[in-house]
């Protein structure tokens, strides 16, 4: 016996029929490959940039910033999804990005206040790595602030 639909029951069917729309309908380059598994939800997508995109803008836009960016060679695969940075402070962190984001896999420093300091970030997951940089480097917090304080002025004139 089927039921009639009631008012109450479209704004549900018309959300899933929504998400089932833009589960089928998703760019193939935000879709993620054939080869790893369907997301759990229609709203996460695969990144559409690779790792090493993202090093080369690292590098580039903070290479004054940092010491170091580079990816960690892959023993498992030919793509890598760790990358190693090394700030100011000569303090060395290697980050894996994956679809969640940007998680702190280990902190490494020659100052053991800062291996103290950091190491609850470890195993903690950020939406980029600048995220990461602000919390654990002092220099590059303030060359961000400064830089973000002369683009606001510009903005400003």
């Amino acid at each position: 016996m089927s039921r009639a639909v009631s008012s109450e029951d479209q704004p549900q069917q018309e959300q899933e029929q929504e998400q089932a729309t833009m589960a089928t309908t998703a760019s193939p380059l935000l879709s993620s490959s054939s080869s790893s598994p369907r997301p759990s939800s229609p709203y996460s997508f695969a990144p559409a940039l690779s790792l090493a995109d993202d090093v080369a803008a690292l590098a580039s836009e903070y290479s004054p910033m940092l010491l170091e960016v580079a990816p960690v060679p892959s023993s498992t695969s030919t793509v890598s999804t760790e990358v190693d940075i090394i700030t100011k402070e000569r303090t060395r962190v290697r980050l894996s990005v994956s679809a969640r984001g940007w998680t702190v896999e280990r902190i490494q420093s020659d100052d053991p206040a800062v291996k103290l300091q950091y190491h609850d970030l470890v195993g903690s997951t950020f939406e980029d790595p600048e995220a990461v940089l602000l919390r654990v480097s002092p220099a590059f917090a303030n060359a961000w602030q400064s830089r973000l304080v002369e683009q606001l002025e510009m903005l400003a004139s």
